[in-house]
């Protein structure tokens, strides 16, 4: 993990061109998947004869995230040996040219190789792009683009799950949107103008040399996260098939209805933030009983709306709880340690990321189907939201918002 200190920054200037170029680039890991999602049905469809495919199929969705999960962290030794700016530019170069490769590829199992080497590259992406905001950016800007930067995903990877089903509705079939992946390398140019090395201008203080990093208190956030991650990765990923078993087809409806099903994470994220000053234990309950809310909806109703909607509901719950946790990770250390916390919020959402579907289908295989998995999520959800809910009245638990939280932490400079 690369280590940060609140002084090392060059003595360039950056503005907000090189925040949304730097945000921007973060958009490839998160909207990546979702690109794909809705054409999952139809991949399955043609790959129906070889063995295992229905966990082939996902494993091509979600094979990135555990890439991002597992190498996050070790990009910093590439970072010291080849530079910033070189390695982004490359990772970014790798990420499109693996990209388009399915829509070539014959063979399910080179897809999957092809997408873990996209994991890989976005690894880099999201490492660095992270690294240079925290490079070029300090105090208020620093948290402001870090903060617009999952939120912002979050808008982009809606519109991209309508992209991808009204692409997998022409005559290419589900290859059709790995092409966009291509669209990549029209960030190189803005990368080689614009973004600078870093000068490393200061050491780490003593005090953060010294003082370990507080596992015991991070630990159960990350747990925490990896379940909700598990649960919020359910709309994006399982939505195509979930409309597919209310009988629809078209690849551009499938993507329509997604798009506005993952509508609900924005809106999610922005009633965090208007809620931001509530106590945490209290956004927690709420969060987590809109999941089983949608949940439950889907699970109980026949009809496409009620699908749709109740999976807007649930991508809210999912798009309040994990900036929530995100934010309280950061503000349970000092801002000085504030870079391996972000690797272990990371590390444990993308991990959420490749396990959900794997949770998904597992279960499905026990419970008869996926409409019943979703049932059984929604009283896993609804027993979550009631054990915060207790804990909240017997007054245990964290009682201060996010905003309190992040006011009282402690730097060690």
């Amino acid at each position: 993990m690369i280590q940060i200190s609140p002084g090392a920054r060059s003595a360039r200037v950056a503005g907000n061109r090189h925040g949304w170029l730097l945000m921007a680039s973060c958009w490839l890991a998160s909207t990546g998947a979702v690109l794909i999602a809705p054409v999952l049905p139809q991949m399955r469809h043609d790959f129906a004869g070889i063995p295992n495919a229905d966990v082939l199929t996902l494993i091509v969705l979600v094979i990135p995230a555990l890439m991002i999960a597992l190498f996050s962290p070790l990009v910093g030794s590439l970072v010291d040996a080849f530079g910033r700016k070189r390695l982004y530019m490359t990772a970014v170069a790798i990420y499109a040219v693996a990209g388009v490769l399915p829509f070539w590829l014959k063979n399910l199992y080179a897809i999957v190789v092809s997408r873990a080497v996209i994991g890989l590259a976005e690894a880099a992406i999201v490492t660095v792009a992270t690294a240079l905001v925290a490079n070029y950016f300090a105090g208020v800007q620093r948290q402001k683009w870090l903060t617009m930067q999952h939120a912002s995903s979050s808008v982009v990877a809606a519109l991209m799950f309508s992209v991808g089903g009204g692409l997998g509705s022409l005559a290419a079939g589900w290859r059709a949107p790995f092409l966009v992946y291509g669209c990549a390398i029209f960030f190189l140019p803005f990368i080689a103008a614009l973004i600078w090395e870093p000068e490393e201008t200061d050491v780490a203080p003593e005090p953060l040399r010294k003082m370990p990093f507080p596992w015991r208190a991070i630990g159960p956030l990350c747990v925490l996260i990896l379940f909700a991650s598990v649960m919020f990765f359910v709309v994006p990923v399982q939505i195509s098939f979930l409309l597919s078993a209310r009988g629809v087809t078209a690849p551009a409806v499938l993507g329509f209805g997604g798009a506005i099903a993952n509508a609900g994470i924005p809106v999610g994220s922005f009633v965090f933030h208007r809620l931001a000053r509530w106590p945490i234990n209290r956004l927690l309950v709420a969060a987590f009983a809109l999941l089983a809310s949608g949940f439950f909806i889907i699970a109980s109703s026949a009809g496409v709306n009620a699908t749709i909607a109740g999976a807007f509901i649930a991508a809210a719950g999912g798009g309040m709880a994990l900036p929530l946790l995100g934010t309280w990770t950061l503000a349970r250390v000092p801002f000085e340690q504030s870079g391996r916390a972000t690797g272990g919020y990371m590390g444990s959402f993308f991990l959420g990321n490749f396990l959900s579907p794997l949770v998904v289908e597992t279960i499905g295989r026990f419970s008869g189907g996926l409409i019943q998995t979703v049932a059984w999520m929604a009283v896993v959800c609804a027993g979550a939201a009631f054990a915060i809910l207790v804990l909240t009245l017997a007054k245990r638990g964290p009682r201060e918002s996010v905003h309190a939280a992040q006011a009282n932490r402690v730097s060690l400079g």
